[in-house]
């Protein structure tokens, strides 16, 4: 009975050492699969990028040469100072535009893609919002909309970093004001969550909406619903990026023709011996 006892034994871790020699190969096989899986994305994410790049900076740039070769030849006939001066000056003025836009989506490239360190403390969350109004609310009057403010008085510090929170609103305002090219209301809310130590904020319209297929890849990288030459799909995604960064959320319900509103989330800035944090800084 002995024998036979040691002989099943021996079988059983044969038979275990079999099961953990083919797990561990199918686990090879899995992270072989899996960073194949990877490269293919990364491949085909950078392969997207090039020709999103490629087809939005070629737009400006082809511009840039025919107006600096027609401004050449009004230079060299001796027109651009007589005849033709309001022309040169609208040219140069055209050539600085489209400049400014290729500087626009390289920055925005940089900022999608960059790993340097962000300066956290704990910050008004409403004065950086009403910092971010001040840089759009001329465009706000042109574009005849009304802006709804409810902003909830004494709320407690957010630990973030106050000039990428500003770019995100300003991401969002201008969304806003795109979705509305014949007027209408900008809604501006923040909150305090009932629940937990968080901050809510709302970016509301009743503008044209966004269409249901598009809203679940809404915040991917180089997807827009605006028309070609006026943005290349990162400004969500990149607003997202440092919500995210920030251990918040961010989310968004929308429906064609009735609006779109976005909730985002930041948590309260921490008590440290009954005073709150004054500055932290992280990586990202």
């Amino acid at each position: 009975m002995s024998l036979q006892l040691r002989d099943a034994n021996e079988q059983i871790v044969a038979w275990a050492k079999t099961l953990e020699d083919r797990v561990a190969e199918k686990t090879a096989e899995l992270q072989r699969a899996h960073s194949h899986a990877l490269r293919f994305e990364k491949m085909a994410s950078i392969g997207k990028m090039a020709a999103v790049v490629a087809h939005e900076i070629n737009n400006p740039l082809s511009g840039i040469l025919t107006y600096a070769k027609l401004l050449r030849k009004w230079v060299e006939r001796g027109e651009a100072a007589t005849e033709k001066r309001a022309e040169t000056a609208q040219c140069l003025e055209l050539i600085a535009a489209e400049s400014r836009r290729c500087g626009d989506l390289v920055k925005n490239l940089l900022t999608f893609s960059r790993t340097s360190a962000v300066n956290i403390q704990p910050s008004d969350l409403n004065a950086v919002i009403e910092r971010a109004l001040r840089l759009v609310q001329h465009q706000l009057e042109l574009a005849n909309i009304q802006l709804q403010l409810e902003f909830e008085a004494n709320l407690p510090l957010v630990l973030c970093d106050a000039p990428q929170i500003e770019q995100v609103m300003l991401a969002l305002i201008q969304n806003a004001i795109d979705a509305m090219p014949k007027g209408g209301n900008l809604w501006l809310v923040t909150r305090m969550s009932a629940v937990n130590r968080e901050i809510e904020i709302e970016v509301r319209d009743d503008g044209m909406g966004i269409p249901q297929d598009i809203l679940p890849q809404i915040f991917e990288p180089f997807l827009t619903t605006k028309e070609s030459g006026h943005g290349v799909g990162l400004g969500l995604a990149i607003s997202r990026s440092i919500i995210e960064q920030h251990n918040g959320k961010i989310e968004v319900q929308s429906e064609a023709g009735k609006g779109t509103r976005f909730s985002l989330v930041l948590p309260v800035a921490p008590v440290v011996n009954g005073a709150r944090r004054r500055e932290v800084l992280v990586e990202r």
